[in-house]
């Protein structure tokens, strides 16, 4: 189960396709692609913590609470992404 994050130019289209994804050195996602319509280059920045908080609620019952597994967790931190719990764990 995944929700779709909509992207949208400044003149109201849709990508036809995104060039690039990435993640920033402060935990943000970054999502790039140049409008078909008006041609400006877009790019969409933000914390991977907003996109957390607004991950669908629903889910099934044979999945962990967080919707991935401990080898996702190990590849996910792998790669300099921050969970949910590494943010409420104290310091």
């Amino acid at each position: 189960m995944y929700q779709r994050i909509d992207v949208a130019c400044e003149c109201g289209h849709q990508p036809t396709r995104v060039r690039e994804v990435g993640l920033t050195a402060d935990r943000q996602l970054v999502i790039y692609w140049r409008c078909s319509h008006c041609r400006r280059h877009m790019y969409i920045v933000k914390a991977l913590a907003d996109y957390w908080r607004e991950c669908p609620s629903h889910i099934p019952q044979n999945e962990c609470k967080t919707g991935y597994d401990a080898r996702d967790a190990v590849f996910l931190r792998s790669v300099g992404i921050c969970l949910p719990e590494d943010e409420r764990a104290p310091r």
